[in-house]
């Protein structure tokens, strides 16, 4: 009886953390870890881990005893954060690891990477390192990345003469003099 009002409040759970979920393509995912300032060298490492622990689902709660949960994308367990306020290592809501937003998903999953490196996701351990990992050179985004930086100079001056070209084609009107 016990176990099915567990299972009864996981599906209930699962129905409300839904709302809010998405589930990313291969490809969407590259893009949002790259605009997220993710390396470019474990980027498939990544990639797996996140297939492996949440199927790109930024609503994946797994719950292991009443101490022990993961939340979100990346599966960050419960000592990264805290229920229904900031806390934890990371400083933040387990609730925001569990929406479409993954920019803080990514800040903490950094930190636990900078502290305890890929060893601390088992799934990675188990099912990534090693292994052929996922073809991410085919999205588009990883041929051309979304832009983080401003352009070379020499692009910058082209551009800015450019601007200056439509700005002074507007003020002497019609005439279209080129300088």
């Amino acid at each position: 009886m016990a176990y099915g009002r567990v299972l009864l409040s996981i599906f209930v759970v699962s129905l409300f953390l839904n709302t809010e979920a998405k589930i990313y393509t291969r490809c969407q995912l590259t893009r949002e870890l790259l605009k997220n300032n993710f390396s470019r060298t474990f980027l498939s490492n990544w990639v797996c881990l996140i297939e492996q622990e949440s199927d790109r689902n930024t609503s994946a709660l797994v719950v292991k005893s009443s101490r022990r949960k993961y939340y979100g994308l990346f599966q960050i367990g419960s000592e990264w954060c805290k229920e229904g306020r900031k806390g934890g290592k990371c400083d933040i809501s387990c609730e925001a690891l569990l929406d479409e937003d993954i920019k803080d998903d990514g800040n903490c999953a950094l930190k636990v990477f900078e502290l305890e490196g890929f060893k601390y996701w088992p799934k990675w351990v188990a099912r990534c390192k090693g292994q052929l990992l996922p073809d991410i050179e085919k999205c588009p985004d990883w041929q051309n990345p979304p832009s983080r930086a401003s352009p070379p100079r020499d692009k910058r001056t082209a551009m800015a003469r450019g601007k200056r070209h439509i700005t002074r084609r507007v003020r002497r009107g019609r005439r279209s003099v080129r300088y």
